[in-house]
């Protein structure tokens, strides 16, 4: 799919995208066997719609960055992130000013990943920037490289995923430690999968116990409490606008002052200027 402009990105199809196909503008693609490996540019302030994917799939930033807002959450991915999609798993993204480049590892629909959805931490990062590089340089050999290391990537995040199934849990239903750390930091806030962990429920039920319990979900709920931070920030700081977007995860000051205004109908500037006067 060759669309690169928020007006061209309205239309979003009913259908989940399928192999191959990504929003933004196809700079290359390799197959291995079960894997699809996609390079997608995006220009600065791109506006990607909710979607979905017929396959799951890692997304590697290799230059830029994006927020997301998805079924694991609310996250800034900067260069380096590694995020993983289930299959049918609905997400949106928003670039910052510098756009973005995205190395896409995608596998057959039969091929098992025990995770959730959301950002992928530790050793599995290596593996996603050796099979970027890889599909860089690609050559005779490469096919039976990347297998090999998305066999590796997989295998390491179903590990992951079970050493993190196996940790203690607190009382069935308990949202109380899921809810204290997303307000200790909500411009880190931990993997959903975690929070799931942490509650003693899965990620679905504790996606539903969420928005139950506080009327939204904990995307939507991370992002208030930013929101919240940075009008502290502004009436109580002299921090430049640039400053607070930074400390407060932000992808940029342009981002920041596009959330800031669809939460309270003011810009940031503005805003602080009506807390002074």
């Amino acid at each position: 799919m060759h669309l690169s402009t928020a007006s061209e990105l309205e239309a979003v199809p009913g259908d989940p995208l399928d192999r191959g196909e990504y929003f933004g503008i196809a700079a290359g693609a390799r197959s291995a066997g079960p894997v699809t490996l996609t390079l997608t540019d995006y220009l600065p302030g791109t506006v990607v719609p909710s979607h979905a994917h017929a396959h799951p799939y890692f997304c590697y930033v290799s230059a830029g960055g994006f927020e997301e807002l998805g079924e694991g959450g609310s996250y800034v991915a900067s260069r380096g992130t590694l995020v993983f999609h289930p299959a049918a798993e609905t997400h949106s993204d928003e670039f910052g000013d510098a756009g973005g480049r995205c190395f896409n590892i995608e596998v057959d629909g039969d091929v098992a990943v025990r995770r959730d959805p959301g950002v992928v931490r530790g050793a599995a990062v290596r593996y996603a920037a050796e099979l970027y590089r890889e599909m860089r340089a690609w050559d005779a050999a490469s096919t039976l490289v990347a297998e090999g290391l998305t066999a590796a990537l997989i295998a390491r995040v179903g590990f992951e995923a079970e050493r993190a199934a196996r940790a203690p849990r607190k009382a069935r239903g308990d949202l109380t430690r899921a809810v204290e750390r997303l307000r200790a930091d909500p411009c880190n806030p931990p993997p959903l999968a975690l929070l799931a962990a942490e509650s003693g429920l899965n990620t679905i039920s504790f996606a539903r116990a969420f928005r139950r319990q506080y009327g939204c979900g904990v995307g939507a709920y991370v992002r208030a409490e930013r929101v919240e931070m940075a009008k502290r920030a502004l009436a109580e700081s002299d921090e430049s606008v640039s400053t607070i977007a930074a400390e407060l995860g932000f992808a940029d000051q342009s981002h920041f002052t596009r959330v800031f205004r669809n939460a309270t109908g003011w810009t940031p500037a503005a805003f602080r200027r009506a807390m002074v006067a």
